[in-house]
């Protein structure tokens, strides 16, 4: 990995300037967010709240901080908060000077430019397509010594692979052996199912060498606030927070994300909706000939397109063309131009993607 590039997907600004559509007109399948929005409670409690905007923001997130450690039943002395779980994978690299990264490719890109950014080296292991992106346990364990810092990502985007508790539990002793940190993310784990058998959150209260990163952005579909977060032991969470700037989580992010996790009604809906549209458009997609797609644990699912006769820059033209965006995974080292990424959203929303593909496969070039 050597260059400095940030893509992602939700550039709807783009979109418009290049296919002519108005941002609203877009239905958006290239950013993995809630398909039911925002809270209801927490856009009312922001409108409510405007008139705070005139005060500096709490740099500690006092508030928020302690709906969140009720959330998940940890101590507030164990949560960072920062303007995007990006800000704090970036800080960990700084505080800690992390010189030397292993990450497991196909992955969130930021883990790896973070470390480049700071005049660092970043080693990759290239996941299998053959064995549907299983994370390589033993090879990562015997990659540990050369590096410093081990990103990994639970369940992994863009492939949508999840990881179990065990064997991450068994990096994680094997990198402590070597003074090696781990850093999970675990930015799509409330959409997972049954999550406690995954989530190493719990164990990073106590060890010296594991950090959770956790977003408020993706389930609570508020990524233009900017809302993520570090778990780890009190040592290490200090010593971020002492490095971390004051107020680069702002009021209305605050009053959000404190309001969307006491909206009980609106989490389980979430959950409901998800699980039945996942399943619903993976067996479509999977229907639709020359597709090959990855079963998929969150709120977003991988696609093969090698079968077709069409490049993956091809398919995301000709979607956008009909007012469809996806994920373009070229971006993602070890990929290539074979690959489209597509978020779950609601039925109607799924349908009309169906219905693009399946026009454009059938020949009907725009």
């Amino acid at each position: 990995m050597s260059s400095l590039q940030h893509i992602h997907g939700g550039n709807l600004k783009v979109a418009s300037e290049k296919f002519g559509y108005e941002q609203r007109q877009f239905i958006d399948f290239s950013a993995n967010i809630n398909p039911l929005g925002p809270s209801p409670r927490a856009m009312l409690a922001m409108s409510e709240g405007l008139a705070s905007i005139t005060a500096y923001p709490d740099p500690d997130c006092r508030e928020l901080t302690a709906a969140l450690a009720g959330y998940l039943h940890i101590g507030s002395d164990n949560i960072l908060f920062g303007n995007g779980a990006t800000e704090l994978i970036y800080l960990l690299v700084d505080v800690f000077k992390y010189k030397k990264a292993l990450v497991c490719a196909p992955t969130f890109s930021e883990y790896g430019l973070a470390v480049l950014s700071r005049g660092g080296e970043v080693a990759e292991i290239l996941l299998a397509e053959e064995d549907n992106f299983a994370l390589p346990v033993e090879e990562i364990i015997a990659r540990l010594p050369s590096v410093e810092i081990l990103f990994l990502c639970n369940p992994n985007n863009p492939t949508g692979r999840l990881c179990s508790k065990q064997d991450i539990l068994r990096i994680a002793a094997a990198a402590r052996e070597c003074s090696c940190m781990v850093a999970v993310d675990e930015a799509f784990m409330d959409f997972v199912e049954e999550k406690d058998n995954y989530s190493v959150l719990e164990e990073a209260l106590n060890r010296d060498n594991l950090i959770v990163l956790y977003s408020l952005t993706k389930y609570f579909g508020i990524p233009g606030l900017r809302l993520g977060t570090a778990v780890a032991s009190r040592e290490i969470i200090a010593r971020l927070k002492a490095a971390k700037d004051p107020w680069s989580v702002n009021t209305l992010a605050q009053i959000a994300g404190v309001h969307s996790l006491a909206d009980a009604e609106y989490i389980k809906n979430t959950k409901i909706l998800v699980t039945q549209e996942r399943e619903f458009l993976e067996e479509a997609l999977q229907r639709i000939v020359g597709l090959k797609v990855y079963h998929g644990v969150a709120n977003y699912l991988l696609i093969n397109i090698k079968d077709t006769q069409y490049t993956s820059q091809v398919f995301v033209e000709q979607l956008g063309r009909r007012g469809v965006l996806v994920r373009d995974c070229a971006s993602f080292k070890g990929l290539g131009n074979n690959y489209l990424r597509v978020a779950v959203k609601k039925r109607e929303d799924n349908l009309r993607l169906i219905e693009a593909l399946e026009d454009f496969l059938r020949g009907v070039v725009k």
